[in-house]
Parts: C-alpha cells; structure tokens; sequence
C-alpha cells in the first residue's frame, strides 16, 4: 500500500514537473506588486495547503531533534541561516525571494517566492524537549496552484483548492522534502558551530 502511494505521488509529482517545467535562474527575483499585495491573503488562507498536507504532493512536516540547543538558540540560529543564505544555495532551494514574517524566539513563519512568484510557506516552532535540547516541527508548503503575480490568484487559489498538485524538486525529491533537509542540514551545522 505505502509502495503504491510513493509511486503514485512520484508519477504525479513527474508529470507536474513536466507540465510546469521551467529553467532555474540565478536567484534575484523580486516579487511583482501582485505578488506584495496578495502575499498576505494568500499566506494567510493557503488554499494550496488545505487539501494537500493531507495527499503530501505539495506540504511536508518533518519533527527535528536539537538535543543541545534552547528553543531560543535554535530559532535564532535558524533565523540568522536564512538571512545567511547565498544566492547559489537560494537558487537550488528555488526560494530567491522571501520575508520572516514572524520570529518571536519560539516560532519563524517566512514566506518564500519562486522566480515565477510561486508563494510557499515555511513554518518552524520550537519547544523544550523532555529530557533536555528542543524539538522543532518545521512545515513547508506551497500556498496556492497559481503564483502571487496572477491578478486574483488568491481568489482562483481558493477555486482551486480541490485540485491536489505537485510540487517536484531535484532528483526524484518533493520540493519541501528537498528544502527541509537541507534546512535541517544547516541548521544542525551552525548549532555545531
């Protein structure tokens, strides 16, 4: 059962890339004044989530273990990668673009555009663990089936909200599976550090 759903995803995750196949460009977009305008609303209904957390085409959750870190140290940590990163890297995790909207010290929210101003959510909370460190939950997710430069796109998003979509990454990955284990990646390193 879990074999046949895996190749069902892959097949649907396949066929969308090549529905939607664009080049990677070099990351500096920046959001068109649809996409700063309707950002927000779309950020905040995310119809593109309703529907696919549950399939897991276009949403991943993933529960970090950061056994020798505060909440505190490791949401600061976090916040400081992503303003750290380099413009190859935000060019591979296909987010040139993106605003923390939220860094309280114990939860980040940031939205993050693709060149063609897909607008995708990142959400991380941190909490104590049980027996020391902290234990993040980190939730990446596209928005909406329409990107943010599309007059309306919340709108029609919502429209669309049924229509489950893929989200396909490099090598054969789910785009925010790709993203989280990178995330995860440098997020470990720097609390090394």
């Amino acid at each position: 059962m879990a074999e046949s759903n895996i190749s069902r995803r892959r097949a649907i995750a396949g066929l969308a890339g090549v529905c939607t196949a664009t080049p990677i460009l070099r990351a500096n977009a920046d959001p068109s004044i649809f996409s700063k305008l309707q950002g927000p609303l779309q950020d905040a209904i995310a119809p593109g989530h309703w529907i696919g957390q549950f399939v897991g085409l276009n949403s991943r959750t993933e529960r970090w273990e950061l056994p020798d870190s505060s909440p505190a140290e490791a949401s600061s940590a976090f916040v400081r990668i992503l303003r750290d990163l380099p413009p190859d890297l935000r060019t591979e995790l296909l987010v040139p673009e993106f605003d923390i909207t939220r860094d309280d010290g114990r939860s980040v929210h940031v939205r993050t555009w693709t060149k063609n101003e897909w607008l995708d959510a990142l959400d991380v909370s941190f909490r104590d663990a049980p027996r020391g460190g902290c234990v993040a939950t980190a939730s990446f997710y596209a928005t909406g089936f329409l990107p943010t430069s599309i007059p309306l796109a919340p709108v029609v998003n919502t429209a669309f909200a049924w229509f489950p979509f893929a989200s396909p990454g490099p090598r054969g990955e789910m785009l925010q599976e790709f993203r989280l284990r990178v995330l995860k990646g440098l997020l470990v390193k720097k609390l090394q550090e």
